[in-house]
């Protein structure tokens, strides 16, 4: 759980100490995985970076279903110098996990030192 929390902020520091770029990308295609015995799908998304060049960025949130769809624009938004970690912006998603996993880590902090 602790390990989960700091995985998710390592991955976000990057957002959190640069300017955030907001651009519009192109789906290009929907990456799929079988896990579990079903389908899960990711968008790769095409946009020009800082310098006008064009680079393709695999989203890393799976979806049971190929969504948003090829030929789609839509807004990403990725660090300054950073393009690589593009992403589909997924406030409701972010807040929730951040939410869930600092409610786990305080019940730990809470359950570990008897303090309620």
């Amino acid at each position: 759980m602790v390990t989960g929390l700091a995985l998710a902020l390592r991955g976000d520091l990057p957002f959190l100490r640069n300017p955030i770029r907001r651009v519009p990308a192109k789906i290009v295609r929907h990456d799929r995985r079988f896990e579990d015995g079903g389908i899960g799908y990711n968008p790769v998304f095409r946009f020009a970076d800082e310098r006008g060049q064009f680079i393709e960025v695999r989203d890393k949130v799976y979806m049971p279903f190929p969504k948003p769809v090829i030929g789609e624009m839509v807004e990403i938004v990725y660090p300054e110098g950073y393009p690589e970690k593009a992403r589909i912006p997924y406030p409701m998603f972010r807040g929730l996990l951040y939410g869930f996993l600092g409610y786990l880590f305080i019940m730990l902090v809470i359950e570990l030192t008897g303090w309620w």
